[in-house]
């Protein structure tokens, strides 16, 4: 059996997982309920969907179970973090040969936890500020992330799985993804 596992603070990425497994016909399951019902020895593959709260995606090999790809859920409307940046250069897989995507989530403040809202406050109004002391000079990306982080949002859409469907679809794929790194805030 096939598993689409995730893990999500804010939604997007659960929502992400859930139209994969809609397209695809693959139960989803969040991290939590996915070990359980993969443990029991009810399934063989792990995609992972991850929102990397604590620096790392889906679990490490677990017995028969094993990483082929991934999806980064983050903020950016572009890929960033070390681990996508690894991807790019290798032609969209990791370093361990797993597969990994981006998807563009969102970022809803009103949903973190204590701990989260307060690492993420610093960070939005130093983005907000150099924004607003560049100016003109700032980039469109850079007003585009100072107002996603003044007002929030959500990017999740559909369309923006095709080519994980595409891939999802060309199976069987070898390789594990050993930690996704991403940020679904």
């Amino acid at each position: 059996m096939k598993a689409i596992v995730y893990t999500s603070q804010t939604g997007h990425t659960q929502r992400y997982a859930q139209m994969l497994a809609e397209r695809t016909g693959v139960p989803a399951y969040s991290l939590k309920g996915g070990r359980k019902e993969l443990a029991a020895g009810r399934g063989d593959l792990l995609h992972g969907l991850a929102d990397g709260r604590h620096g790392e995606g889906p679990p490490e090999r677990h017995g028969p179970l094993y990483h082929p790809g991934a999806a980064i859920v983050g903020v950016s409307p572009q890929g960033n973090g070390d681990l996508w940046t690894e991807a790019r250069i290798n032609g969209g897989y990791s370093d361990s040969g797993g597969r990994l995507f981006y998807l563009q989530g969102g970022y809803a403040p009103e949903k973190l936890g204590f701990f989260y809202r307060m690492m993420m406050k610093p960070m939005a109004g130093s983005v907000v500020r150099q924004v607003q002391a560049r100016g003109e000079a700032a980039t469109d990306q850079e007003r585009r992330m100072a107002e996603i982080f003044q007002h929030g949002g959500d990017f999740v859409r559909e369309e923006a799985l095709d080519e994980i469907v595409r891939w999802f679809r060309e199976g069987p794929h070898d390789g594990e993804v050993k930690a996704v790194p991403s940020v679904d805030i």
